[in-house]
């Protein structure tokens, strides 16, 4: 089996994203899998297509990733490692809308995100991604300073606030994490906090969390500069670090059904290196 640095690559925007050409995933070498890992580091996303295999494999190839991380509100009973992606004619909503890092609240949220569609509308369903190293380097070193200072809480019944009848907030997790984290492959800092859970900044006024926030997600949502875009085609899987980018599936394909699975490793408690 080649190593990865011997398969063709191809970016697909100068800071995020990388499709490697002619791997089978299934055969990849414990060595290669630390390349892989090695490049979501760097890149953010990793590309690979015409990946045919049965859920107990995909859940196998995430367990060579790491730790395999069981959804707080969306395990199943008879693979609680694999979450199902669906969406069709019936659907009121669907996973991963809006711009997200995978279930941040968790104490050690998500590190890298495997996902597999097996069915694709004729049109649409693309997932956006955005760098959150690349866009926090964008800012001025003030207000990367003032960021470094900060911790935001994740809360896990903010997706369903209002909407979706949560009952209890302590039902799901509510962790403080660094406004700023390192990643621990490449001592990279990166931003980290999102629309999805993240529904306040520690310390401040509401009213100056609220400013801070709105501006950061604007940011994050409208700096197209960091962003990629990943079209899927069966069988595509598609790998992010969620330590380093943000992601937004896009739900523009009702009525047509889109359909997949994703594994997750369990990442470290997000911290920041001074």
């Amino acid at each position: 089996m080649p190593t990865l640095s011997a398969l063709k690559k191809s970016d697909l925007t100068r800071h995020v994203g990388t499709e490697i050409h002619g791997l089978d995933l299934l055969s990849l070498s414990d060595a290669g899998v630390g390349e892989l890992l090695e490049l979501l580091a760097r890149r953010g996303v990793v590309v690979v297509r015409d990946q045919a295999m049965s859920i107990p494999e995909q859940i196998a190839f995430g367990a060579r990733l790491g730790e395999l991380h069981v959804h707080p509100a969306y395990a199943q009973s008879e693979h609680p490692e694999a979450l199902h992606i669906y969406g069709d004619e019936n659907s009121k909503m669907v996973p991963g809308e809006g711009w997200h890092s995978d279930v941040s609240c968790d104490e050690r949220p998500p590190g890298v995100s495997m996902l597999r569609i097996e069915t694709t509308p004729s049109v649409g369903g693309d997932t956006a991604f955005s760098h959150q190293g690349a866009l926090l380097r964008s800012l001025s070193g003030t207000m990367q300073s003032f960021l470094r200072t900060l911790k935001a809480r994740h809360s896990g019944d903010l997706p369903w606030r209002n909407a979706y009848k949560s009952v209890d907030p302590k039902m799901y997790p509510r962790n403080l994490h660094p406004v700023v984290r390192t990643h621990p492959i490449t001592g990279e800092d990166a931003l980290y906090v999102n629309s999805g859970f993240t529904d306040r900044i520690w310390d401040m006024e509401d009213w100056e969390s609220d400013a801070l926030l709105r501006m950061l997600f604007d940011r994050i949502a409208f700096g197209v500069e960091f962003q990629c875009r990943v079209r899927w085609e069966p069988n595509t899987v598609t790998f992010w670090d969620n330590r380093v980018v943000q992601h937004h599936a896009c739900w523009d394909y009702f009525p047509e059904k889109r359909e997949g699975w994703r594994v997750t490793t369990v990442g470290e408690k997000p911290y920041l290196a001074n």
